[in-house]
């Protein structure tokens, strides 16, 4: 019997937030000359936001600049940390967390497939209770400040075929940076998405995908 698997992004679907981006707003308020450098090129920064397509290139370039210079082992210690306060917190997706137990305890594989850092989104999941499921994330060099490996869009898939993931069942996001996730799936699913987003996906996917809204809250 083939196993079935489940591949679901993270931010937005098991935590109402962008985790990375916590992370990065922590360093910014820490460091005012950290911040003051990167509003130096705000104007730039403002041009390139204007694009869609340059969009996620100028979110790395924030997030990484936010911890640029830091020793592996104190961007590590900070992860765990805030990946710690961030699992009890009212922006775990509880909804989204019983939906994967529930799909583990049916015999799925179910894969974590997300653009957060690895240690950041492994801490956030052994938190909520989901250390079972397997992870493919990104993975940072935080004294040089850029990722060794940036998994998103397309780059999810190929991160998922190098870890012996070449088919899955369902695929779940909120994303249309996910597009690539959905096409493969056999059931593509978006969370809590609005009209606008379900009928951009739809035409991109020439599908219709399913649509399941999801709620944030403290733990159940």
């Amino acid at each position: 019997m083939t196993t079935r698997t489940a591949i679901v992004d993270l931010d937005g679907v098991l935590y109402a937030a962008d985790t990375f981006a916590t992370l990065a707003i922590h360093r910014y308020r820490r460091s005012p000359g950290r911040a003051l450098a990167v509003a130096a090129s705000a104007p730039r920064l403002a041009w390139a936001w204007r694009h869609e397509h340059l969009r996620p290139g100028v979110l790395r370039r924030l997030a990484t600049r936010a911890v640029a210079g830091m020793e592996q082992s104190a961007y590590d210690a900070l992860a765990r940390q805030l990946a710690k306060e961030m699992a009890r917190s009212a922006r775990v997706v509880w909804d989204g967390v019983s939906v994967l137990r529930g799909l583990r305890d049916a015999g799925w594989r179910v894969i974590v497939a997300t653009a957060s850092e690895h240690e950041l989104a492994s801490a956030y999941l052994r938190g909520i209770g989901l250390d079972a499921v397997e992870l493919v994330a990104s993975h940072l060099d935080p004294t040089a400040g850029r990722f060794v490996v940036h998994n998103h869009g397309t780059e999810k898939v190929r991160q998922l075929e190098l870890a012996g993931c070449t088919r899955w069942d369902l695929a779940y996001t909120d994303s249309l940076s996910d597009l690539p996730l959905l096409a493969h799936a056999t059931r593509p699913v978006l969370v809590n998405a609005n009209s606008t987003l379900a009928r951009k996906a739809a035409d991109r996917l020439g599908i219709e995908p399913e649509v399941v809204l999801w709620s944030a809250g403290r733990s159940r």
